[in-house]
């Protein structure tokens, strides 16, 4: 069975990260307040702020809205495509539909002008953010991210937390490549739009890691999956996972697509 290879991944989809949205006055503005300071840990706790951000805009919203942060992201610019993370320096002040601001730092976003905002807790400690985007890859450290628990809380850094997010990457990716059957019956259907409803309702409750625990839920007992629940699994993971979310979608097209029956093997 083949490993999920994240680096291959990230690179093959990278480029479409960092198009980012196309900027308009009509499209949905989203914020990311950043921790001052410099340090490993600010930057993997500036690194959580723009995945927050860009999950709770992408579950609004899909990929049509525009991301940009405030403070020095300097020493985030070389890494936050690989976050799937597509933000830009932008002015402090204005409007926007949606910020993420760091609770202890609320002066920060005072000028902002905003329909919604979320107050984020405090993620401490950690090690460089290059070295564990290059061991875990992008979709791990968001699952990670996203997964510690409500956003409004205090984390301190936890490998443990780290490794289970990259196994699940791969449990998903395995099972993807073991694909059986055709459609779903109507029991199974039934459960999957079941599962996408209490994905939704947790996420809008801003509790995405009970979401992320629904799905887990739900492929606990699996050993295969339909191409059916591939596709649903993709796009639901899609705001948690985009990398992995993208590369599912395609191993389905490529192996529905091909005369030969050989299916699709983007792995090493």
């Amino acid at each position: 069975m083949l490993r999920y290879n994240h680096s291959l991944v990230e690179r093959k989809w990278i480029e479409f990260v960092k198009q980012g949205q196309q900027a308009g006055e009509e499209l949905p503005r989203a914020y990311t307040v950043l921790v001052p300071g410099d340090g490993d840990g600010v930057d993997l706790e500036n690194a959580r702020l723009l995945v927050l951000t860009d999950f709770f805009a992408a579950l609004a919203w899909g990929r049509g809205f525009v991301h940009c942060f405030a403070g020095s992201g300097d020493r985030l610019a070389s890494v936050m495509a690989r976050l799937g993370v597509a933000a830009e320096p932008g002015q402090m002040g204005g409007s926007c539909h949606l910020a993420v601001v760091p609770r202890d730092f609320p002066h920060l976003g005072r000028h902002l002008d905003c329909g919604q905002v979320i107050f984020s807790g405090r993620h401490l400690g950690g090690m460089a953010l290059g070295p564990l985007l290059a061991d875990v890859g992008g979709d791990a450290l968001r699952i990670y991210f996203l997964f510690q628990g409500p956003p409004e809380r205090d984390y301190a850094f936890n490998w443990h937390g780290l490794v289970s997010a990259h196994r699940f990457v791969q449990r998903v990716w395995r099972l993807a490549q073991n694909l059986h059957g055709g459609r779903v019956n109507p029991v199974e259907e039934s459960r999957l739009q079941d599962l996408a409803a209490e994905v939704q309702k947790r996420a809008l409750q801003r509790k995405p890691h009970t979401a992320l625990a629904a799905i887990m839920g739900y492929l606990k007992v699996k050993i295969a999956l339909s191409p059916d629940e591939v596709r649903a699994l993709a796009r639901l993971l899609e705001p948690f996972a985009p990398f992995l979310s993208a590369e599912l979608a395609d191993l389905l097209a490529s192996i529905e697509n091909d005369d030969d029956g050989q299916g699709y093997q983007a792995d090493g």
